[in-house]
């Protein structure tokens, strides 16, 4: 993982990642033909602005909402093969790759929660966390009722 000096630096790196994934899920959007699963991503993509705006308040001194439910876990991401971002991917495919990036997102929160020098940016990095751990549950519940109820 890159070397932070900072808290500054590590809520640089976070929002960078927020605008990644803001691309990610808007790409992966224009890509689907069902419609549910095209606003799923799309609301994706505006929490991930939603972070990034977060990140930016807080790196001026503002303030967030600590929350401490944690997120339940199929687990689904985790026996999946990865696959490779296509102009054409299937369906299936775009619910791996989510949820793989998902699963990503999660750990690299929980990873600069334990770089946090302070308690607040800590507990805001493991709020991330969780949310990112919602969307992925979110697409592995779609991935449960659609590619696992056909095999």
């Amino acid at each position: 993982m890159k070397q932070f000096k900072t808290t500054d630096d590590i809520i640089d790196f976070a929002i960078e990642n927020e605008i990644e994934a803001y691309k990610f899920y808007t790409g992966l959007s224009a890509k689907m033909d069902n419609p549910e699963m095209k606003k799923v991503f799309l609301s994706f993509a505006a929490e991930e602005q939603n972070h990034k705006k977060l990140l930016e308040d807080v790196k001026k001194g503002g303030s967030f909402k600590v929350s401490d439910k944690k997120v339940a876990d199929l687990k689904i991401a985790e026996f999946t093969v990865a696959v490779e971002p296509t102009a054409n991917m299937d369906y299936q495919s775009a619910l791996v790759l989510a949820m793989q990036k998902e699963k990503k997102a999660f750990e690299l929160y929980m990873n600069l929660a334990a770089l946090a020098q302070d308690v607040t940016t800590r507990q805001l990095f493991q709020s991330l966390a969780q949310q990112e751990a919602k969307h992925k549950l979110r697409i592995e519940l779609e991935y449960d009722q659609v590619v696992l109820k056909e095999d």
